[in-house]
């Protein structure tokens, strides 16, 4: 039987031809996540797969002529385009000031999406479609002293910062290896790789998250309001600045100018398509020089692409979403001990208790001049207009003018109604006698 041998002096492994490609979205994932936690830009000096995704996609930031012109395609803010903006939130209803947003920003849908996850307190009483409403007491934030309507956040810590030691020891270690064993090419690759990702973390990571608010009115009533999405509802109870820092501000990303403003390429986002361009070289250089080295400095190069990969799938595996939920948390101050979530059995329950948590502090002839219209927030919630609809809504509000009391219900009962269900037939008065029943289980 003829013996079969292995030769390997000619073998060689031509892993530049997927250098740049594998691990891309990954890369692209995992960079996403260098402002939303801290020191993560100083963490980056190892040899990560993907640099010509990141590259391309990092470059389109570069705004200008030229970066344009070698980074094609849409031009977008970084917040956006990093995820820091761009989600569309609840329908805003003002209490007092009148204000309506038929679509808020990307901070109010943080906020629902942050509600949606709280414990809930479960309302007993009568069920059809199960409602949640979150009681938010709003705390005052502290914008920046030399700025009235712009806050500077801190990233927060993590424990990621240990688990980078792995990857950038392995591209290390593997990169001298490579100088060892006289592999002078991948010995340079290797170094080039650690480069730059590390100056590009470091360069794209530079900016700070801000809070940007928009300036209230000096003589602007309670902010006092409600977020509504579908079956959730919050009802946001706070001055008017801190509501407007919800519901009309926004996550911006602040680069400062790294030299001349009027020079064409030399903008604020100049260095990111300097860091992009250095991201693109390296895999070009990657794919022509790679076959030249060794098999043994190509499976040390493949060794750190591999550590590399498995980091940046661990970054990528983190939920985004609830780091920015963490992060606008922290810029409001709000613990769990400002915010409780109440499960109603019933749209109508929740329409009443909605409504009784944004009721201002004063006597019911003060209403209209403060601006409180509980018939209007009650058709946000049921815009029916049928005669037991509109019957439900008279006992409500004249339950609510007449006291604060859970004592004293007398209006929400089949009989106060009097002669405006003379007319109504069996199922009508069965069915105003099921809503004034929703409407005591959120007095009580």
């Amino acid at each position: 039987m003829p013996t079969v041998t292995l030769n390997t002096n000619h073998f060689n492994l031509d892993v530049g031809g997927f250098a740049g490609f594998f691990g891309g979205e990954e890369a692209v994932s995992a960079m996403e996540t260098v402002h939303l936690y801290r020191a993560r830009r100083w963490t980056g000096w190892f040899n990560t797969p993907g640099s010509y995704s990141v590259g391309k996609h990092y470059g389109q930031l570069a705004n200008s002529r030229f970066w344009n012109g070698m980074f094609p395609g849409p031009s977008q803010e970084p917040t956006t385009y990093i995820g820091l903006d761009g989600k569309s939130g609840p329908v805003y209803v003002a209490s007092q000031s009148g204000t309506f947003l038929k679509q808020t920003g990307h901070l109010a849908y943080l906020l629902m999406q942050r509600c949606k996850d709280q414990r809930t307190v479960i309302v007993e009483g009568r069920k059809t479609r199960p409602n949640k409403v979150t009681i938010l007491e709003l705390q005052d934030i502290k914008f920046d002293a030399d700025a009235e309507t712009s806050l500077t956040i801190r990233a927060r810590d993590g424990f990621h910062k240990h688990v980078a030691f792995f990857p950038i020891a392995v591209s290390v270690a593997t990169c001298i290896l490579c100088a060892w064993g006289n592999d002078i090419y991948c010995f340079s690759l290797i170094l080039l790789g650690i480069l730059a990702n590390g100056i590009s973390c470091f360069v794209i990571g530079s900016a700070s998250i801000v809070l940007q608010s928009v300036a209230p009115s000096k003589n602007a009533p309670p902010g006092d309001g409600i977020l509504m999405d579908g079956n959730h509802v919050i009802v946001l109870l706070g001055k008017e600045k801190n509501v407007l820092a919800i519901t009309q501000g926004a996550f911006q990303l602040e680069y400062k100018h790294w030299s001349d403003e009027d020079a064409e390429i030399n903008n604020e986002y100049g260095a990111i398509g300097l860091c992009s361009l250095l991201l693109v070289v390296q895999f070009l250089t990657q794919l022509l020089l790679i076959p030249q080295g060794s098999l043994f400095g190509q499976v040390m190069f493949l060794t750190s692409f591999a550590a590399s990969w498995a980091y940046n799938l661990f970054l990528s595996s983190m939920d985004k979403e609830y780091l920015q939920e963490e992060l606008l948390a922290q810029a409001l101050n709000l613990s769990e001990d400002h915010m409780k979530t109440y499960k109603l059995g019933t749209r109508t329950t929740a329409a009443v208790f909605a409504c009784l948590a944004l009721q201002p502090n004063c006597e019911p002839e003060e209403w209209e001049k403060r601006g409180f219209k509980p018939h209007e927030i009650l058709r946000q919630f049921i815009p029916n207009d049928t005669h037991v609809w509109a019957v439900w809504r008279d006992q409500v509000l004249e339950q609510m003018r007449s006291s604060k009391s859970e004592s004293a219900l007398q209006f929400l009962d089949l009989e106060a109604c009097g002669d405006r269900t003379a007319a109504f037939n069996d199922v009508e008065k069965n069915l105003l006698s099921d809503l004034l029943l929703d409407a005591r289980t959120a007095y009580q």
